[in-house]
């Protein structure tokens, strides 16, 4: 490694341990900080990112990467490094010419506003308060719309500014590319629910039983044990809305929620913050990129398709439950007494239209992204006002699910990504669901006898074939290039439609 390249890693490092103390901070504010300190918070967050935006900005940064041959043109350098260098000047030199557009005290304001916005939003929607709410919400879209108006120079000159943010989450995408997917998408699902819609519905009353929040630690305990988390390198706590986060290479932590009349939200909820953590803990970009930009990552959509594979692909299969039911009821403490295997299984995955997204089925959840996808177009376009939001919500939750929220709480207040500032984030979920069924039917082409390993409580095939393809490369290849090289194929959404309609047919019978 060149003392150049050795240099770059050595400040990058540094940057990464800001990242970290920031997560960290975020990460009590949302489990452990008492209520009345989010005014200081706020300020002690603005001050870590700030001083992380001030590293990542440093003009040595840029003479280093100019000195390996790293320019916005030719972002790899030169071409006699080494194929896992080139992939890292890559990533930083992307990291850096975004951070370098951005002023420091938009960088510092951006930051206050999220502690703040979110610790609003928490408060207003246990109150069902959108008004309280609802000047975060107009204050963090015009901060968006700054940072995006920032970024906007150079290539991506005259890009609207949703298109600037989408970048942010899944490189190359825009929103004409995502609409298209989801115009192909939404026919799909709509098609399926249908076909449900005629069939006699499952019945999952059982599931609303009682649970007590220790029952469900257990269950949430167990899962993360028999999917090979390591207890030693993260921990699981108590949150409003649930998230992963990584504060250190070895330190991924992962959070649940628990409804004592569905106790099966904390199980999925678990099992999908599960399924972060596991690619998390996997990276290893190769020798010498530890904590650096190269082990992080390739984008939100990959992390998402972890989660959405564990959670259910895997997670609510009959061959996933075929060693793991008797346990389960166990550890349920009668909630699932005189319920029987089958019925279980096909309660697991009944779909119905419902107003939680975190709790929707398979089937409607994408009708679901779909909506928050063109509503936060709206926001940013100026055409909607943050605080008609309620009310556009409702619109299109009947429009697209025939539903109405009977309150905001219940609506447009159930997310945390837009109090967060993750303008651009939701269609990660929907591109997350087509590249996990892809990387699915990969595993079984590699691995015939895959469903009948994960009957048999072999989850670790799994997980090694994850690591193997998805997992251990980080950033190191573009998300296209990942799909590429572990399927052989790019992104096609027909291995989602087809796994839909094969699991649907069998649960409903038409």
């Amino acid at each position: 490694m060149r003392k150049e390249m050795h240099r770059l890693v050595e400040l990058d490092r540094e940057i990464s341990l800001f990242i970290h103390i920031d997560a960290l901070l975020n990460w009590d504010q949302e489990t452990y900080m008492p209520s009345k300190a989010v005014g200081e918070r706020a300020e002690q967050i603005a001050l870590i990112e700030g001083l992380a935006h001030e590293k990542s900005i440093a003009p040595e940064v840029g003479d280093l990467l100019e000195a390996l041959g790293s320019t916005s043109e030719n972002p790899m350098g030169d071409p006699a490094l080494a194929p896992a260098e080139r992939a890292y000047l890559r990533v930083l030199r992307r990291s850096f010419d975004r951070e370098t557009k951005l002023p420091s005290d938009l960088v510092g304001e951006l930051a206050r506003e999220v502690s703040l916005g979110q610790a609003a939003w928490i408060e207003a929607r246990a109150k069902n308060d959108f008004p309280a709410f609802a000047g975060h919400l107009e204050r963090m879209v015009e901060l968006k719309k700054l940072q995006a108006d920032c970024l906007a120079v150079g290539a991506s000159a005259g890009k609207k500014p949703y298109d600037v943010l989408l970048d942010l989450y899944e490189p190359g995408s825009s929103e004409a590319s995502m609409a298209k997917v989801f115009a192909l998408l939404r026919g799909e699902l709509r098609a399926l629910l249908d076909k449900i819609a005629s069939r006699p519905q499952v019945d999952d009353s059982f599931l609303h039983r009682n649970c007590p929040a220790s029952n469900q630690q257990a269950i949430s305990e167990w899962l993360m044990d028999i999917m090979s988390y390591d207890p030693g390198r993260g921990r699981l706590d108590v949150v409003a809305h649930p998230f992963t986060t990584t504060l250190g290479a070895s330190d991924v932590r992962i959070t649940t929620r628990y409804l004592p009349d569905f106790f099966v939200s904390s199980l999925f909820s678990t099992m999908h913050e599960t399924g972060h953590a596991l690619y998390e803990l996997d990276i290893a970009p190769g020798s010498g990129f530890e904590l650096t930009r190269l082990a992080d990552p390739a984008s939100m959509a990959i992390h998402e398709s972890q989660s959405r594979l564990w959670e259910n692909i895997v997670g609510r299969s009959a061959a996933f439950w075929k060693p793991n039911y008797a346990s389960l009821c166990e550890l349920a403490g009668g909630a699932l007494g005189g319920v029987g295997f089958d019925a279980f299984v096909k309660s697991i995955n009944k779909v119905e239209p419902s107003l939680i997204r975190t709790e929707a089925d398979e089937v409607t959840y994408g009708l679901h992204i779909i909506l928050r996808f063109e509503l936060e177009s709206a926001l940013l376009s100026g055409s909607l006002a943050a605080k008609d939001l309620p009310a556009a919500w409702n619109e299109k939750m009947k429009e697209l699910l025939g539903i109405t929220p009977p309150d905001d709480s219940q609506g447009c207040l159930q997310d945390v990504h837009w109090s967060g500032g993750l303008f651009g984030y939701f269609p990660s979920y929907a591109l997350g669901n087509l590249y996990g069924a892809q990387f699915w039917d990969a595993m079984k082409v590699a691995m015939p006898d895959l469903e009948e390993r994960v009957a048999r409580g072999d989850l670790g095939s799994v997980l090694s074939w994850l690591k193997t393809n998805v997992h251990a490369s980080g950033s190191t290849y573009l998300p296209g290039e990942i799909v590429q090289r572990a399927t052989g194929s790019a992104l096609e959404s027909s291995h989602f439609v087809a796994y839909l309609n094969k699991k649907y047919q069998a649960v409903y019978g038409f």
